[in-house]
């Protein structure tokens, strides 16, 4: 197999040939000058259009967060008023029939809570008289000794109970209308903040 050997060339000037003159060095410099001048011009034109674009694009995304935000506002506000009514009629509806059956246990827990603080006391327990006989009924089966009394000034779901250190008074009218009172506070104080969002975001 035949070697080949590539001829290496030297510059002509080093041998022997023509060299440059004064005004052609100075040309060779100026054009190199011009060339760093025109590269750094350009590479800074190339970064100011970058950071150009990377701010309207950030100026985009944040205008799509914010519109996405105000979306989800909406339907976050869309899905409370839909839901507040709701609650209420829940409430309405139901807190009288879970006050009615839970009366009784209230009474039995407050004066299994009075025996506990005063064994050798026997709690009085005063109640409307239709419930005299199902409190009477209900303390019997848990073995809580108790004279029970009937107050005809009581509601049916009010009730009192007396013992040594102090009494218990039991209201579920009253934590019906504080439930009641608490959800229409709830959303009507949604209602205001979202009014008050909107008055400082449209003015």
């Amino acid at each position: 197999m035949t070697a080949f050997r590539l001829q290496t060339f030297t510059p002509a000037e080093g041998l022997g040939g023509r060299r440059q003159s004064e005004a052609e060095r100075r040309l060779e410099t100026a054009r190199e000058e011009a060339y760093r001048a025109g590269f750094v011009a350009g590479q800074a034109a190339a970064t100011e259009s970058h950071l150009e674009d990377e701010t309207r694009l950030t100026a985009e995304l944040v205008e799509a967060i914010g519109d996405a935000c105000m979306t989800n506002e909406a339907a976050r506000r869309h899905v409370t008023e839909s839901l507040a009514p709701v609650l209420r009629a829940l409430a309405t509806a139901i807190a009288p029939a879970l006050a009615d059956a839970g009366i009784c246990d209230e009474v039995a827990r407050l004066a299994a809570r009075a025996v506990a603080a005063a064994p050798e006391a026997r709690p009085r327990l005063r109640c409307a008289p239709e419930l005299v006989a199902r409190v009477e009924g209900l303390l019997a089966e848990r073995g809580i000794a108790a004279t029970v009394e009937a107050a005809p000034e009581l509601l049916p779901r009010e009730a009192r109970v007396l013992w040594d250190q102090g009494y218990d008074r039991i209201d579920l009218e009253d934590c019906i209308a504080q439930a009641l009172a608490c959800i229409g506070a709830h959303t009507e104080q949604q209602s205001e903040e979202e009014a008050d969002d909107e008055q400082i975001r449209y003015g």
